[in-house]
């Protein structure tokens, strides 16, 4: 199978993902510090300093946000080089997601995780990025250090099994794909995903249901997924 085809929903997904948090804070840490604890301002130069990171900080998300990417990772780029911080580096790795610099995105997700190993989000998206890149044993550890943080998302569970899809260890795939239908029955790219799996099974009436399932149930992110399943269900029916 061809890791073009799956990779149509899970840019979506990822994308989605991004949607939901790049304009902004991630979700706040277990250990409840969203950010590098902040130096005392000894000086009035440090404390200077430190608005100036923060400023930027917020200029750079405000243009993530409205999509002017050139801006928001020279923005996000000068801050956290005035002073290291989790939301800078996650806001300038899904900035440079968004342009597809992936080598720059995995470096600025990765200096996150220094800050904090178990950002949930920047923990999935750099998963994600590993994928793009073809990094699928990163991924794969990177998605399951994902859910070791947050073992009820069903957007991590299908993202594994995608990547286990790559793999070849379809087993596992099973595993991660109805463990995310459990948490979310109606999950468009999970419902995609598991039929994908079918298909590689040569369990065929069963990868009809699911395409079928999937056309049928909400809309993907992406309208091209929906494109490939109306392909793939033309191929299994042999018309």
């Amino acid at each position: 199978m061809s890791r073009k085809v799956l990779l149509v929903v899970l840019a979506a997904l990822a994308l989605a993902i991004l949607a939901a948090c790049g304009g902004a804070s991630g979700p706040t840490p277990p250990d409840g510090a969203a950010t590098a604890p902040a130096k005392p301002a000894a000086a009035s130069t440090a404390v200077a300093a430190a608005g100036d990171a923060a400023s930027l900080l917020s200029s750079g998300q405000a243009k993530l946000t409205a999509g002017n990417y050139d801006g928001a990772i020279a923005d996000l780029q000068a801050s956290v080089s005035k002073g290291k911080s989790l939301d800078g580096y996650f806001a300038l790795g899904n900035a440079y997601t968004r342009q597809s610099k992936l080598a720059e995105a995995e470096q600025a997700y990765n200096e996150a995780l220094k800050i904090n190993p178990n950002h949930l989000s920047t923990l999935s998206n750099l998963g994600v990025v590993y994928y793009q890149q073809g990094k699928l044993e990163d991924a794969r550890r990177t998605f399951e250090r994902a859910l070791a943080v947050g073992p009820n998302d069903a957007a991590t569970y299908y993202l594994l099994g995608a990547t286990q899809l790559q793999l070849k260890d379809l087993a596992g795939a099973e595993k991660s794909m109805q463990k995310a239908l459990e948490l979310k029955p109606q999950m468009p790219e999970a419902l995609f995903g598991m039929a994908m799996l079918r298909k590689q099974q040569g369990r065929t009436q069963d990868a009809i249901a699911g395409f079928e399932a999937f056309l049928n149930g909400p809309p993907a992110q992406d309208p091209q997924a929906r494109a490939e399943a109306e392909k793939m269900l033309k191929e299994l029916k042999g018309q």
